[in-house]
């Protein structure tokens, strides 16, 4: 009976585990490379979070990106990045020319062991009436909090 306990608590504990750490996404034009949490220390210290996400294949020529990241504070507004994504990709440019590394702006109000989304959304163009692909991804705090 223990042996059986043991084996069914193995299992609950893998399947916990699994649930609180999100898996790297994939869609049409990204795949997601990692997430994580960053905390800054000293004078001025922040706590942001982010994905650095490969471009897959190049996007559509006028393609206008919107980036919403989660408010751990108030889930109704998000932080809103947009513009055409030629700009998005020098803002957020990384080391690589085909990944984009995009961060949260500072960030209050985390909970430990929460996982919070990243959204880019592409349209046609800058009316956003023609969505292109939609890319989410969630990012775990795991023991961050305020």
């Amino acid at each position: 009976m223990r042996k059986v306990m043991l084996v069914f608590m193995s299992l609950m504990l893998a399947a916990c585990s699994s649930l609180l750490t999100p898996r790297p996404v994939d869609s049409e034009y990204f795949t997601t490379l990692g997430g994580s949490f960053l905390m800054t220390l000293g004078k001025n210290p922040s706590k942001t979070y982010g994905v650095n996400l490969l471009i897959k294949k190049d996007l559509p020529d006028n393609t206008y990106a919107v980036i919403e990241f989660e408010n751990p504070e108030n889930k109704t507004l998000p932080y809103i990045s947009e513009g055409p994504i030629e700009e998005i990709k020098n803002i957020f440019a990384g080391h690589y020319k085909n990944v984009l590394v995009l961060t949260s702006p500072h960030v209050t109000g985390i909970k430990p062991h929460t996982n919070y989304g990243i959204i880019i959304s592409l349209y046609s163009d800058e009316s956003k009436q023609e969505l292109v692909t939609r890319h989410q991804q969630w990012v775990s705090s795991s023991y961050i909090s305020d």
